[in-house]
């Protein structure tokens, strides 16, 4: 095969190749999002942070926590934070986070 054959060949493939490997990047992490998801609505209030690191792993984030209380989806708002929610861990994935608070005793808020 000549060379120039064999550089078409190369430049008419790399596009599927780099197409195939994004949906095969987003899939997995689409997968391990949703299992992130169950783990996420398992947590309880008031779980120690022991058992939620055993559920979800270790956070992506750790950083102080925001001035309103939300549990679940953006439906649930709880309020302003009145204090007792002082610290938030966040789990990253494509497109999706999933955030954790814990009051100064490390229980979720």
């Amino acid at each position: 095969m000549k060379l120039s054959h064999r550089l078409l060949l190369v430049t008419l493939a790399l596009p599927f190749l780099v197409g195939a490997s994004v949906v095969a990047s987003w899939t997995a992490s689409a997968i391990a999002a949703s299992w992130k998801e169950d783990g996420f609505y398992a947590v309880s209030e008031n779980a120690p942070r022991a058992a939620v690191v055993a559920t979800l792993g270790r956070p992506d984030v750790v950083r102080a926590f925001g001035k309103n209380l939300w549990w679940g989806d953006d439906s649930q708002h709880r309020g302003p934070n009145d204090g007792r929610c002082v610290t938030e861990e966040r789990y990253e994935y494509f497109l999706t986070a999933y955030g954790v608070g814990y009051s100064s005793d490390v229980l979720v808020v």
